[in-house]
């Protein structure tokens, strides 16, 4: 476990890596990626690591809502790639171990998540060479803010549950 008092800089370098590689390269970075997961959740107490599957968990179910509402479509068809669902798990983990610590104020998790949820969404349909599309982009702008702004509140609530009091 790092100190409580720094910043995780191997888990802010290592989440961005692991993004750009996964929308990037998709399948071809699903190996590396998983290794980097496997050593980031062995870092972590019993109850950041089920805090990671907690989120993990629900942000499948909910991308996978989003495709059925046509928010989100992949090349691939119906359901979430695997590389997709790889970087839920690699966002879960720097979640837990050092979004959520940003996000404890709920309008600053609000403006950060209506912000930088979308972006990330766009920036990686743009990268993934046609991978990942919205099918309606004005509805899927506004849908993922929305859901966003809601996903970083709940990620910064969320935190007291995992991590012990000082």
């Amino acid at each position: 476990m790092s100190d409580k008092t720094t910043f995780n800089w191997r888990a802010l370098i290592g989440f961005e890596l692991c993004w750009l590689a996964l929308v990037y390269w998709q399948q071809l970075a699903i190996i590396p990626v998983l290794l980097y997961w496997c050593y980031g959740m062995w870092r972590l107490s019993t109850a950041g690591r089920i805090a990671v599957l907690v989120t993990l968990s629900a942000g499948v179910v909910l991308d996978t809502l989003l495709v059925q509402l046509n928010v989100l479509q992949f090349s691939s068809g119906g359901l979430l790639p695997l590389w997709f669902v790889l970087l839920w798990a690699v966002f879960a983990l720097a979640a837990v171990e050092f979004m959520a610590k940003v996000l404890t104020k709920p309008w600053l998790a609000a403006l950060l998540g209506a912000g930088g949820g979308p972006l990330s969404y766009w920036g990686g349909a743009a990268l993934s060479g046609g991978a990942m599309q919205f099918p309606m982009p004005l509805y899927s702008a506004a849908v993922l803010i929305a859901v966003w702004a809601l996903i970083a509140i709940a990620l910064g609530q969320s935190r007291r549950w995992y991590v012990k009091a000082i």
